[in-house]
């Protein structure tokens, strides 16, 4: 069975990252190389292999810009509901209000309807006092102003 080698740069051009990334990850694992062609050390399947591995995981880790925008999208839509949940309760509050003031109108009517019964009474009671009772008060008004300002002020009554 044949081993594929390959270099820096195949594993490169393979796994469609920059060289001295994969420089960078074999020197951080210790990696030998199994040969060398000319000054370029060959790798062997296994290493591409482990490469791709590694950084394919890394690859799969969502970012935590990603993870903002998932948390962010999932808190407005958590607020939508909330905002819709929001204005039903307004509306159930507004018929309300609406029933509450149908009922205040209704009540009012009523008492306006009773009420000229009573004012008319009152009025009548107003007439029938006689006029020698309003001579009595216009007499007190007038004794009162011809006082002088000290015996208003500690007068006795």
């Amino acid at each position: 069975m044949v081993d594929k080698k390959y270099t820096v740069a195949d594993i490169a051009r393979l796994t469609g990252y920059n060289r001295s990334t994969i420089t960078r990850w074999i020197d951080k694992q210790k990696i030998k190389s199994a040969q060398m062609q000319g000054n370029a050390p060959l790798y062997s399947a296994q290493v591409l292999a482990d490469f791709k591995k590694s950084h394919s995981i890394k690859d799969k880790r969502v970012s935590k810009g990603d993870a903002l925008l998932r948390e962010k999208d999932a808190r407005i839509s958590a607020l939508e509901d909330e905002v819709e949940l929001l204005k039903k309760q307004l509306d159930i509050k507004d018929r309300q209000i609406e029933v509450a003031t149908q009922l205040a109108d209704q009540a009012q009517k009523l008492n306006l309807a009773d009420k000229p019964q009573l004012t008319h009474a009152d009025r009548s009671d107003e007439r029938r006092s006689s006029p020698a009772e309003v001579d009595n008060q216009s007499k007190m008004t007038a004794e009162s102003l011809h006082e002088s300002w000290l015996g208003r002020l500690f007068g006795k009554k």
